[in-house]
């Protein structure tokens, strides 16, 4: 199968790839593997549908990193007295 990308999709491939220390080829065929439906799967051998400990890793920090910055939380919001005004 041949893909025809757009320049900077390519490199951000390559990238994603190489930063999972795998080929485009396979670091494509997880990606697709996820995305499947369940009964499509296991025609994907096993070795393909397992992440290593470093990869679930990896993509767990890049989940939790595509969540915005919030605001942290001043230590007086979280007292009894501003949880519960009503209760003095």
């Amino acid at each position: 199968m041949t893909l025809d990308l757009r320049l900077e999709i390519a490199q951000g491939l390559e990238t994603l790839a190489s930063a999972q220390g795998l080929s485009v080829e396979d670091y494509l065929q997880r990606l697709v593997a996820r995305e499947l439906p369940a009964t499509m799967v296991d025609a994907v051998p096993a070795d393909h549908q397992r992440l290593s400990s470093e990869e679930w890793e990896h993509e767990f920090e890049q989940w939790a990193d595509s969540f915005p910055a919030a605001p942290l939380i001043p230590d007086e919001a979280l007292t009894r007295e501003s949880l519960y005004p009503d209760r003095l």
